[in-house]
């Protein structure tokens, strides 16, 4: 009996004794590697270092955004008692200022890993880092910081709060190139998870982002900022735009929007204080189109400064169209069409033209275009193809109509006419550089194309030096500096409708007018007094103006005495600025299309119209209007019509209309 036992437990014994030497020869030998690799991993556990977002600096390295290197700190739950926790707080408590019992409860309340306090300023990270205790970690955590809150908030974007990641503006741009590499350490831990020493050899340093060099310049921006804000808080308005370029090389030189926000905080303001409008929104130019439309014919030697144009006392029948200026003229010269901004006479000037080579000088100038500057989310604007012009388009787009365009586009097409007649690519990065200064990329002035001849150019510059000296533009005058620019009032369209009460005024300029080094261009959205661009816009130009020669003086290298009655000038600056509403002077013109309730001899021509877009109850009006019968399937807005723009309309016509609700996309080939 005993023997049998025996035998047994021997037997038991063998077995598990085999087992053993198995277990152990797979251990050491036949998975020797993959066992090596868990005790490593086990024993040398790697830890995520987060690299350092790279700074972004204006022309002057003036830092505009940078990186604060915080510290968060974590307690594992699992590997503290009682006694540890009350450690913790203890020394947390007395150097963050909070109650013991703060942190005690909250790491007790905790389950695994619970963070105690996040995004710890380093001066006070580097004193708790001294205490080392079981269960105690710490992490960098970075904050993003703008020295210079909201200032070209705009153009530098945000970042995520959670990630880091760039959102809006350069940061989103160039959101690879700032983010930099993260590196990692390597540290050796005992069984308990203790560090005890870090593996040099295969820990890796992170590499910080690179740094965005603008080609910004931060005194210019302030000074914009400053005048926009003035501007609204003086004039009323929803918003208001402004952009300094360079003419003669396409740098952007300071771009804002107002109202504005803060990119540190940029959860608390609303999308629509973060839109930058600049090269999102689009409007209809009015008058500002003017001076490219005189350009055109110009280059095309289709008129002569001293020939005359009957302006009809400011009323003209056109194609069935009533055109009006808001001042009565008779006879004037080709330069004072442009002065007196008058849209009788350039409607007359640009029946010189034909379509096609208008409109192909208009796309030269880039509209319905990207300006591709390196900023995300621009708008393209609209300009129609020349088979979807009416009779009246050209017309109507000589002085501002029936196009829309951007800001920047516009700034862009401006300074073309100004430096010599070459479209340049507008760029806001200067140079990409790596720590070392060693620079990744530059971005050099890119000549796009050649839209007018020199000779042009020079006539333009004159003619719009006029325009602020004697024309619509005098509260834009500077004492010592000769000005050239153009104003524009656009009337918003308000429910489908003209509105004859909300505008959109603005003005673009460009100084010292021998040689331009700055175009300035502002708008104002809606302004409740003055309301138009003269008012308006052209002293905001003027105030901003002044500010910048002051600040700069290679702006205007040489001042010359300009021959004028100054006293005569101070005295009609003030009194532009002063001028009530109603007033009924010239520099009041107003590039006008009366809201369509009010307006049915618009519709009284010979041609069929453009109704894409319109709602279906406008496009009736429209054609019963001009005796033209229809049919309409469907409802909400109209997306085709059977009878294209512009065709000539025969008695008995028959337009059909399909309508879709506005909620759909309509087809891009029938909307241009």
């Amino acid at each position: 009996m005993i023997n049998s036992r025996a035998l047994i437990i021997t037997g038991i014994l063998f077995s598990v004794l085999i087992i053993l030497v198995i277990k152990l020869f797979t251990i050491q030998i036949t998975k020797h590697e993959y066992y090596t690799r868990i005790a490593e991993t086990q024993q040398y556990k790697p830890q995520i270092v987060k690299a350092e977002r790279g700074l972004i600096k204006d022309v002057n390295g003036e830092v505009l955004s940078y990186t604060l290197s915080n510290v968060s700190f974590f307690v594992d739950r699992r590997m503290v008692d009682n006694k540890k926790i009350d450690a913790i707080a203890k020394v947390f408590a007395k150097e963050m200022g909070k109650a013991k019992s703060y942190y005690f409860n909250k790491i007790k309340s905790g389950s695994k890993i619970i963070c105690i306090e996040s995004k710890v300023p380093m001066d006070q990270a580097i004193r708790l880092k001294k205490f080392v205790i079981d269960g105690l970690t710490h992490q960098e955590d970075f904050s993003r910081v703008y020295p210079y809150g909201n200032s070209a908030a705009h153009i530098l974007g945000y970042v995520d709060k959670k990630n880091g990641t760039g959102i809006e503006g350069i940061e989103k741009k160039y959101n690879q190139e700032l983010t930099g590499t993260n590196g990692y350490f390597v540290y050796e831990r005992d069984v308990f998870g203790r560090i005890l020493s870090i593996d040099e050899n295969t820990s890796r340093l992170p590499q910080s982002g690179s740094t965005i060099y603008l080609t910004v310049n931060k005194n210019y921006q302030k000074i914009l900022e400053e005048e926009l804000t003035k501007g609204l808080e003086k004039f009323g308005g929803k918003s208001a735009v402004g952009i300094i370029m360079n003419p003669n090389t396409g740098e952007i030189l300071a771009l804002a929007n107002s109202p504005n926000y803060d990119p540190a905080s940029y959860n608390l303001s609303e999308a629509e204080s973060r839109r930058n409008r600049a090269i999102v929104d689009t409007y209809e130019p009015g008058s500002t189109m003017k001076s490219i439309t005189m350009a055109v014919l110009y280059d095309q030697k289709l008129v002569e400064e001293n020939e005359t144009v009957d302006t009809e006392n400011g009323i003209f029948k056109y194609k069935g169209v009533t055109i009006k200026d808001s001042h009565k003229n008779g006879i004037l010269t080709v330069r004072g069409v442009l002065e007196q901004s008058s849209n009788i006479g350039m409607a007359k000037l640009v029946e010189r033209l034909d379509t096609e080579t208008f409109y192909k000088y208009l796309r030269d100038f880039g509209f319905s275009n990207k300006a591709s500057i390196d900023l995300p989310s621009e708008a393209e604007g609209t300009l129609k193809l020349p088979k979807y012009f009416t009779g009246i388009s050209k017309a109507f787009m000589s002085y501002g109509y029936e196009l829309s365009v951007t800001p920047l586009q516009m700034t862009a097409a401006f300074s073309a006419l100004v430096n010599g007649g070459v479209l340049y690519q507008p760029y806001i990065t200067k140079t990409i550089t790596d720590q070392k200064g060693n620079i990744l990329k530059e971005n050099q002035p890119e000549k796009i194309r050649n839209v007018i001849s020199a000779e042009t150019s020079k006539k333009i510059r004159d003619l719009m030096v006029g325009v602020v000296e004697r024309g619509s533009g005098t509260a834009a005058m500077l004492p010592n500096v000769l000005v050239g620019g153009k104003t524009g009032t656009t009337q918003r369209l308000v429910n489908n409708n003209y509105s004859s009460s909300s505008h959109v005024s603005s003005f673009i300029g460009f100084f010292p007018a021998e040689k331009p080094s700055v175009v300035v261009y502002v708008l104002v959205n809606s302004p409740t007094i003055g309301r138009y661009g003269g008012l308006v816009a052209a002293p905001i130009f003027h105030e901003t103006a002044k500010r910048l020669i002051e600040s700069d003086a290679n702006l205007v290298k040489d001042k010359k005495p300009i021959k004028r009655d100054n006293k005569l000038m101070e005295q009609l600056i003030a009194d532009l600025r002063n001028a009530p509403k109603s007033s009924k002077r010239s520099y009041l013109n107003v590039a006008e299309k009366k809201a369509v309730n009010d307006r049915m001899e618009y519709y009284k021509s010979d041609t069929m119209p453009n109704l894409t877009d319109k709602s279906v109850r406008d496009a009736i009006a429209q054609l019963n209007a001009m005796k033209v019968k229809f049919k309409v399937n469907g409802f909400g807005k109209v997306v085709w019509q059977s009878i294209e723009p512009g065709v000539p309309i025969n008695p008995g016509t028959v337009c059909t209309l399909k309508c879709e609700p506005a909620n759909k996309k309509v087809r891009q080939d029938i909307t241009e």
